[in-house]
């Protein structure tokens, strides 16, 4: 049950909540489906596009971790029925995790990758710098799973190798799942117990503590994986007809990164995971509902599968512009293109003057010098991203070249200032 706040206006975050408790009154937030999460708008100019004092009545699957990432740019109150639990993983050096980040050798990921590695290597340093004996540095050590042929970074970047899907069907994400299960057969010489699931396009800002309480996998959460709105296709591919809406309700909200594990549990996963995701893009209907996150989902429902429930972390990474604020985000993840006027206002849907997209560079590297978004823009997560590309490429030697050959791409860059000339 849900109350649409467009047309449920409360004068105070209190009575929003006292809105939400109403449509609850025995106070059990877990396992029904009435409102046991509020969010409130507090701010007189609205709140994204929303309404001053709008007040939206949900129901979440996991109420007890209702509460997102600090943002100090967020103009919403939010609140759960359900006591909280802790966002801190446990302390302890016997903690340590592994990073673990997929990719093919296209040029695409290459590049994305030796940014990453190169933030990874600075925040371990800041890690190791910092640490104390109640706090000691989580991060171990780094490896890529390259799901390919040997390419040129294997000398600059730790690189187990192991082969790519004969048939990716198009999809070539289909790789990712596979090239884990490899993993542990041809390249399993970790000494960490944990794991850090990552991809090429996460920018670490922060050391990275393990964020598990005990034994229990943690993972950030996406707004678009939403299980219980597909109960007919999480049916299928669980192999169970029989679930109801609550037991559907227990397939994490996730994907398969960034996500903290069990080194063993990954390995026993790994395979589920591998014939869930295939058996989903040989589905037609599922291909064509889940499409870019099939294997997302393919990973989650494979999890549950296993026995393996998510506690969930919003702090693991940013998503820009959508997310503003550094906060107490720990990375940045930038798949979204990020539009700006020269002005310095926020063009979402329509290709601004300034632009920063991943995909600008799919068969390129970006030049040394990307151009800063415009000084009046109010996202410092978009300008710390920037920043952090420009810091790996200027301090990489060989920055330019993958393979041998120069791959920059300068010509029709989108993140150049499109202003015509006078003539």
């Amino acid at each position: 049950m849900s109350k649409w706040g467009e047309n449920n206006f409360k004068s105070s975050a209190r009575e929003c909540h006292e809105d939400c408790l109403s449509m609850n009154p025995d106070g059990k937030a877990v396992g029904d489906r009435a409102c046991n999460v509020w969010v409130w708008c507090g701010d007189a100019n609205g709140c994204l596009g929303q309404k001053y004092r709008a007040c939206w009545l949900k129901h979440q699957a996991r109420p007890e971790m209702a509460i997102g990432a600090k943002d100090s740019a967020n103009p919403w109150t939010s609140g759960s029925l359900a006591p909280q639990l802790p966002t801190k993983g446990d302390p302890g050096s016997h903690r340590k995790f592994h990073t673990l980040v997929t990719t093919n050798a296209n040029v695409y990921q290459a590049w994305q990758v030796r940014v990453m590695y190169f933030h990874w290597k600075k925040q371990k340093k800041i890690c190791v710098e910092q640490e104390t004996k109640e706090e000691p540095c989580q991060m171990g050590g780094f490896t890529r799973v390259l799901h390919d042929k040997p390419d040129s970074l294997m000398s600059e970047i730790p690189t187990c190798v192991v082969d790519r899907l004969d048939n990716e069907m198009g999809f070539v994400v289909l790789s990712r799942p596979n090239a884990f299960m490899q993993y542990f057969e041809k390249c399993d010489k970790i000494e960490e117990t944990y794991v850090l699931m990552a991809e090429p396009d996460h920018v670490y800002i922060k050391p990275i503590p393990n964020l598990m309480i005990g034994e229990r996998p943690a993972a950030f959460p996406f707004f678009y994986i939403e299980p219980s709105r597909w109960p007919t296709l999480v049916k299928r591919f669980v192999g169970n007809d029989k679930m109801s809406a609550q037991d559907i309700e227990k397939v994490d909200p996730i994907g398969s990164s960034p996500v903290f594990i069990r080194k063993d549990d990954l390995k026993r996963l790994a395979p589920v995971w591998v014939e869930t995701t295939l058996a989903i893009k040989k589905d037609k209907e599922a291909n064509r509902d889940w499409g870019w996150v099939l294997e997302m989902y393919g990973y989650t429902i494979a999890a549950y599968r296993v026995g393996l429930q998510h506690d969930l972390r919003p702090q693991l990474t940013a998503q820009p512009p959508w997310d503003k604020s550094i906060g107490d985000f720990l990375s940045i993840h930038f798949t979204y293109g990020m539009d700006y006027a020269l002005n310095g206002t926020f063009t979402p849907g329509k290709f601004g003057q300034w632009r920063f997209d991943k995909r600008t560079y799919q068969n390129g590297i970006p030049p040394r010098d990307l151009l800063a978004p415009p000084e009046k823009s109010d996202n410092e997560l978009v300008k710390l991203l920037i920043a952090c590309i420009n810091e790996a490429s200027k301090n990489i030697d060989t920055w330019e070249t993958f393979d041998g050959k120069n791959r920059v791409v300068h010509k029709g860059a989108q993140n150049q200032p499109n202003v015509k000339k006078k003539m």
